[in-house]
């Protein structure tokens, strides 16, 4: 497949990220090796990609289950390897805080570690459990966060790699349930349900692009959204469309959304 065909399956402002993606396949699919991304792509990316891509199959890795940010590995026809033993090019960390005076979030452990002069692309999801973080990165970056990063916030931090053997031990997405009830999968019927608005008043936080759909920006609000579409709205947090419940007797659909906590 050409560059220019590859590329314009995705956003322009995605070019350069699309980019690097097209150069890991090319190099399986022209030296005939197995190749990775250092980055991990979010589910714009990797859901566009089909398990056998121009001959050369694909598979996804974010170490935890059901990951959004995942590298993306590229396996030319002959190997004799499988997505549950290859080994991407990452690691997961520990981030252990000491903190008796507050609770630190999300924004506070990517912030410090975006302070290191990190890109975010470099790392994956991060899960939070009690007082420690949880996230795979790049394995090119993995030594220097160990021996830099110091603290989070003003909380000292302890940094220690985790193994891989058993990944059912690692920690998992904590999700509130909600069951919602829509005429259609239409982004604006699914949107006003979750943040209990008029389908109205939420056209304009869709038109200036403040819900995003798969990490994109989605300002159409006729889209209808598929099955474990991952669903940010801006001052209302992430959601994925989880299942289908079935019709209710007027025939609207109920589905079942889970939180991100």
């Amino acid at each position: 497949m050409k560059k220019e065909i590859f590329l314009k399956q995705f956003p322009q402002e995605m070019e350069y990220e699309a980019s690097k993606l097209y150069n890991a396949f090319e190099i399986a699919k022209k030296y005939e090796i197995v190749s990775f991304t250092e980055e991990f792509y979010t589910p714009n990316f990797w859901k566009k990609l089909t398990e056998k891509f121009d001959g050369v199959k694909v598979v996804t890795d974010g170490i935890f289950e059901d990951s959004d940010r995942r590298q993306i590995g590229f396996i030319p026809a002959g190997f004799d390897v499988y997505e549950g033993n290859t080994e991407f090019p990452c690691k997961l960390l520990e981030i252990e805080i000491n903190s008796k005076f507050r609770e630190y979030e999300h924004k506070d452990f990517l912030g410090s570690l975006m302070g290191l002069n990190i890109k975010r692309e470099l790392m994956g999801d991060l899960i939070l459990e009690d007082d420690r973080g949880y996230i795979p990165v790049s394995e090119k970056i993995s030594d220097h966060i160990l021996s830099e990063l110091k603290q989070i916030g003003k909380a000292p931090c302890k940094v220690r790699k985790i193994s891989l053997d058993n990944k059912e031990n690692l920690p998992k997405y904590k999700f509130d349930d909600k069951i919602i009830t829509v005429p259609s999968k239409r982004l604006d019927s699914i949107v006003s349900a979750i943040t209990n608005l008029s389908r109205t008043k939420v056209i304009e936080p869709i038109e200036k692009g403040k819900v995003l759909v798969d990490y994109s920006p989605e300002k159409d609000k006729s889209k209808m959204l598929e099955m474990d579409s991952v669903i940010t709205i801006r001052g209302y947090g992430k959601y994925r469309l989880f299942s289908d419940r079935g019709e209710t007797k007027k025939g609207k659909e109920r589905l079942l959304i889970k939180k991100y906590i």
